[in-house]
């Protein structure tokens, strides 16, 4: 039998009560047999106790008697409590995501928005698991800005990275809001400012054209380039392209073939008159081998999101081997040089958005066919390449000085 552990708050005590089978049963001190381990107990100035454990490991037995005795001690008692409590609390990273995946399709209708938070959500969860990150209580501020400013958020445009991590602090604050979190560690980690300056831009009418010449060998990767540059579609909007949503319109003694889609981003319905050309290219694009005729682009056998990028990494390829590098964007750095943004698969939007302004439609039209809500993205992030727009509104101003002139005489 073991000597009692002492501290200024009483003593505890491990020992073992032999069977009646044990063959040691006579040995007071031998304790490394299987019999029950108890501990006998005895708080300073109160009555003793003494309990069976549920191990029948000696050594397992004196942690426990010396654990035991810890906890006698009144501010360890109490440390100890709040942990219990905290476990208790403690939710996984993966149900805390999936509580506020729940919370946000619950209350958002619009297909493309719930799979961009989805998206966002798997980019979390995959940066917890890679910091050894078990339980959402033990994300750290510490650990989240240097996620921020490392390199997987750095490659975003200012916008893109401004929006998404927004969503990553809604997550945060929802967690908070409803007592999963008892302080918001991101709550102090800023989004980084959008100072207005255009991210993305046009490519030139030569740049299409040596893009257009890299894809002609490859009739689906031609079909979606065109798609893009017809339809301002954004990428994911292409994959889901339907070729029956193209018809045929009745104008006076003309039939116009428009295309109709509803942008997953915005819900709003983009409605796009086609050339006869162009509609009969996106009509008679081949299906792919897992595909089917309603979405020639589709692969059904992968997420969405993953088809998605598939699609953008192959047209950004075909980019770059056209030889293709940036395009130049309207405002200019300190030397007074016109600003570049490195080519990527989305510039084909804003070039399809240029050319209709430059051909002359007016922004309501462009931003209708673009499935904007209104035309504030229009004048904001495509006019400022179309003079035109300039020249027509300085045409409209003059115009309206010498219909004034004409009254006062």
């Amino acid at each position: 039998m073991e000597a009692d552990q002492k501290t200024a708050y009483g003593s505890c005590r491990a020992y073992t009560r032999h069977l009646q089978s044990c063959p040691h049963r006579q040995e007071k001190k031998y304790n490394v047999c299987t019999c029950p381990k108890w501990i006998y107990l005895r708080p300073r100035g109160k009555k003793s106790k003494r309990f069976s454990l549920a191990t029948p490991s000696w050594k397992e037995a004196q942690e426990i008697a010396a654990s035991t005795l810890e906890g006698l001690n009144p501010d360890i008692a109490e440390a100890r409590k709040k942990v219990a409590v905290r476990k208790r609390k403690l939710v996984t990273v993966k149900g805390a995501c999936d509580l506020w995946l729940d919370a946000t399709n619950s209350r958002t209708e619009r297909a493309g928005s719930r799979e961009q938070v989805a998206v966002m959500v798997k980019k979390f969860m995959a940066w917890a698991v890679a910091e050894g990150i078990e339980h959402i209580q033990d994300v750290t501020t510490v650990q989240l800005d240097r996620w921020y400013m490392g390199s997987e958020w750095s490659k975003y445009a200012v916008l893109t990275r401004q929006q998404r991590w927004i969503m990553v602090r809604s997550m945060f604050r929802y967690w908070a809001e409803r007592g999963i979190l008892d302080k918001d560690p991101i709550a102090v980690i800023k989004p980084v400012r959008f100072n207005g300056d255009h991210v993305q831009g046009p490519y030139s009418d030569e740049q299409v054209v040596a893009i257009q010449r890299q894809v002609q060998n490859d009739e689906q990767l031609r079909t979606f380039v065109s798609l893009l540059l017809n339809t301002g579609c954004d990428v994911t909007d292409a994959v889901l392209h339907d070729p029956l949503r193209i018809e045929e319109v009745r104008i006076g003694e003309n039939t116009i073939s428009v295309y109709r889609y509803q942008r997953l981003k915005t819900g709003v319905e983009g409605v796009i008159p086609l050339s006869a050309d162009a509609a009969q290219q996106l009509r008679s694009i081949k299906t792919l081998p897992k595909g089917n005729a309603n979405m020639p682009f589709r692969d059904p056998s992968i997420e969405l999101m993953t088809d998605s990028h598939a699609w953008s990494k192959r047209v950004k390829a075909a980019i770059n081997d056209a030889g293709v590098k940036w395009v130049e964007l309207p405002t200019r750095d300190d030397r007074g040089q016109p600003k570049r943004k490195p080519a990527n698969t989305k510039q084909f939007r804003h070039t399809a958005a240029v050319r209709w302004l430059r051909e002359g439609q007016r922004p309501e039209d462009v931003g209708r066919m673009l499935g904007h809500v209104d035309t504030l993205m229009v004048r904001r992030h495509y006019a400022p390449w179309v003079k035109e727009l300039d020249k027509a509104h300085i045409s409209r101003v003059v115009g309206n000085w010498a219909a004034a002139s004409q009254d006062k005489h």
